[in-house]
């Protein structure tokens, strides 16, 4: 795991998850200490953990004013969109393919954008082995 990645997780304070493989993945983000937004068609949310550890999603009814990292696990022909509807108007400044999602067509329009661009690491797993708390 490449310690750059560490030190940009350490850097940022909000996620946008959109779409993740497992629940494990809010699931470290939060445990981290990171406020954690979700994405599906047409609805933003706060993600958060329940006291039975379960994870709770309350509808926000605009999208956040802005976040530090869009993690994507979707596939190659969505990422266009989503750069130019989630992470451009969100102002964030890294893109964060969760494995294993890969693709040099989206690091190519993600350097366009001069945004931070990731993949090949899973954000879960990096969250584990960073302390915020």
């Amino acid at each position: 795991m490449s310690r750059d990645h560490k030190d940009i997780l350490k850097g940022a304070k909000t996620i946008l998850l959109v779409d993740w493989p497992n629940p494990e993945v809010p699931k470290s983000l939060l445990g981290a200490g990171f406020t954690v937004f979700g994405y599906s068609p047409d609805r933003y949310s706060v993600i958060e953990q329940g006291d039975n550890g379960e994870l709770v999603f309350k509808k926000l009814n605009e999208q956040p004013a802005s976040v530090d990292i869009v993690n994507v696990y979707r596939p190659e022909e969505e990422h266009a969109d989503i750069i130019n509807n989630r992470v451009l108007p969100l102002k964030a400044k890294i893109l964060w393919l969760q494995p294993p999602v890969v693709s040099a067509k989206t690091a190519a329009l993600a350097s366009k954008h001069h945004l931070v661009f990731v993949e090949d690491s899973d954000i879960a797993e990096v969250a584990k082995s960073i302390s915020r708390n």
